[in-house]
């Protein structure tokens, strides 16, 4: 059986959505992106948007304990596609795509650091509620930007809070979140005597 959704295409379809919010006409693939603006505009705000999301820390995209191999240098650098990094050692932080410690003034390691880290995906690469919402909201802001419809914003207002009801949803069954074991559940709240 052949796969209905054709990978490639889903940045298209959703350009199309986009363009569809303002009643403009579809483009048919990428190479249209060169004619029309309103296309390539429609494309940069999916961009924008979807990084927007996904620094949001959803469950796909964020890891615990990542540790990032030193450079022959002593050095530790930090992928471009990293959305937000942070140290399990509270005196390190990112800087200039690097891992830098405060309390030594460095970027040079002996070890390496541990990390909860959120990493960027491409579009095309990630599930469709929460690439469903990312159109969704992109769509809202890109109408409100072009044509300013308050009332037709209004419609999309809704349309994109089932979507984001949608996406964490998804996530909550991909997280498999608990109240007892989870991250923010009972176990794991400090208790007063």
């Amino acid at each position: 059986m052949e796969d209905p959704i054709v990978q490639e295409n889903l940045m298209l379809d959703a350009v199309n959505i986009l363009l569809e919010s303002i009643n403009d006409l579809p483009i048919e693939d990428e190479t249209e992106y060169v004619n029309f603006l309103e296309a390539r505009i429609a494309r940069s705000k999916i961009v924008e948007v979807t990084r927007a999301v996904l620094s949001e820390r959803w469950d796909f995209n964020t890891d615990t304990d990542y540790i990032f191999p030193l450079d022959p240098q002593g050095m530790i650098p930090v992928p471009t596609n990293v959305l937000d990094i942070v140290a399990d050692r509270g005196d390190v932080i990112m800087r200039d795509w690097k891992l830098y410690s405060k309390s030594d003034q460095s970027f040079i390691f002996e070890e390496e650091v541990s990390c909860e880290v959120v990493w960027l995906f491409d579009f095309n690469t990630i599930s469709h509620p929460i690439r469903h919402y990312i159109t969704i909201r992109a769509a809202r802001i890109f109408m409100a930007r072009t044509i300013g419809d308050k009332e037709a914003i209004g419609f999309n207002e809704v349309d994109e809070e089932d979507a984001r009801l949608a996406a964490r949803r998804s996530e909550g069954f991909t997280g498999k979140y608990n109240m007892l074991t989870g991250r923010y559940g009972i176990n794991n709240l400090a208790r007063i005597n």
